[in-house]
């Protein structure tokens, strides 16, 4: 039987009502190892994953109903009601992972790099760290990797596992080494490109410069690790910078931002976002709001203060916002997404964002197969929901080899916006 997403409680009871109906009565019956199995997989699913609601009961009897139809003897015969059970749930980001698969899923974290990020399905390079082997390697932005060594269709790699194999040289077994490229620059012929790994200070400020005189373009990319504490006074500073009163609005580029810590991201953005509470992690029944105090400059998440400016910049959330997202933005960066588009005079330009707007948690089950279940998804100051990403109110694709530029055709969508808003209201 082939299971359809179910998005709703009625679907999802139809659902359940169809297989109860298409388990014959004579059915062979399930072992105690797979009833024992599936019972507690199906525990794990009721007290972790706390964003979707549904009828425990009927989705248990459903279950059981098609391991017994079945004729289920081993754990591995109860996965497709497990898979089943997730589907009725409705939680489009939950996984039930095989014991081998579930090895893959999550391998060592890598201690080296290649210092690149690169954007599917085109496999262009969308950014370069400084001092970074990639960097070394004479590429650029917008290049376009045409093949890997080794990995003759790395481009259908889950996207999960083409960004470890671009980030860390960790291919889809687990194993690590330096990256063998075909490159090409433009329309000329591919060359090769030879990309090590190492280990090197991958920390990105955030940078801004003036557009047109009158506009504030501010590129954040995700900051992670020590140097995280330095990205938001150094974003305040920026804003101080640029803000000789003549500003007319401001544009937040996303679209590398693959996130990484929130509250410095936060922080540093609050005087274009607001003060008070910017958004939430959101289950089905709590959340855990995240707000900036514009006075002294700290953001906080259910009054704990989680990071703070040294000499805040005052509120500036006057002014129109055009917000750049894309493919890329994933994780902290689309909290920030979230977080800035609920302010009035906000408008979001690009692509869908990664669509990794959640949290998960991880549960292993007896035979080494793993379950990946939603904990909360973001929402915005207004309760608003982005359980699948946050969409662009405009779209425009992105052209990674004008990326940045004058004629970016994302950055042009969003001055021309900014030269009709009306930022006096």
């Amino acid at each position: 039987m082939t299971l359809p997403m179910l998005t709703s409680l009625a679907s999802a009871s139809l659902l359940l009502t169809t297989l109860l109906a298409q388990a014959p009565a004579n059915a062979p019956g399930a072992s105690d190892e797979a009833e024992r199995y599936l019972a507690a997989a199906l525990d794990e699913i009721a007290k972790s994953s706390r964003v979707y609601n549904t009828d425990w009961k009927a989705l248990r009897e459903g279950a059981r109903a098609t391991i017994a139809a079945a004729g289920a003897t081993t754990t591995a015969d109860t996965y497709p009601a497990i898979r089943a059970a997730l589907v009725t749930l409705g939680d489009p980001h939950a996984l039930l992972l095989d014991p081998e698969a579930a090895k893959r899923f999550n391998p060592p974290r890598a201690t080296q790099a290649t210092g690149m990020l690169v954007a599917p399905p085109d496999a262009r390079v969308a950014q370069l760290v400084p001092g970074s082997p990639a960097a070394a390697a004479g590429l650029a932005l917008g290049d376009r990797i045409v093949a890997v060594e080794g990995l003759p269709g790395f481009a259908e790699l889950s996207r999960r596992e083409f960004d470890r194999l671009f980030r860390s040289g960790q291919r889809p077994d687990g194993s690590a080494a330096p990256l063998t490229l075909r490159v090409r620059t433009g329309t000329a012929e591919p060359r090769a490109v030879e990309i090590a790994l190492a280990s090197f200070d991958g920390y990105l400020a955030p940078s801004v410069r003036r557009l047109d005189g009158d506009i504030g373009y501010l590129e954040l990319p995700g900051t992670i690790g020590p140097r995280s504490a330095e990205y938001d006074d150094a974003l305040h500073a920026h804003l101080a910078e640029l803000d000789d009163g003549a500003l007319r609005g401001y544009i937040l580029d996303l679209r590398c931002n693959t996130g990484g810590s929130l509250f410095p991201m936060l922080a540093g953005i609050g005087p274009l976002a607001g003060t008070g509470k910017l958004g939430a992690f959101v289950s089905a029944q709590s959340g855990a709001d995240w707000s900036y105090d514009a006075e002294l400059g700290k953001a906080t998440s259910e009054s704990y203060e989680l990071a703070n400016v040294a000499e805040p910049y005052p509120l500036r959330d006057d002014l129109p916002v055009a917000v750049l997202i894309g493919p890329l933005t994933a994780g902290a960066g689309e909290a920030l997404a979230v977080a800035i588009s609920g302010r009035a005079r906000t408008r979001r330009f690009g692509e869908g964002t990664r669509s990794l707007s959640h949290s998960n948690t991880q549960k292993p089950l007896a035979d080494g197969a793993l379950l990946v279940l939603t904990v909360t998804v973001h929402a915005d100051r207004t309760g608003a929901r982005y359980a699948n990403g946050v969409p662009p109110d405009e779209t425009v694709a992105t052209d990674w080899t004008r990326f940045g530029s004058a004629d970016d055709p994302v950055i042009v969508a969003a001055r021309r916006w900014l030269a009709t808003a009306d930022s006096t209201k």
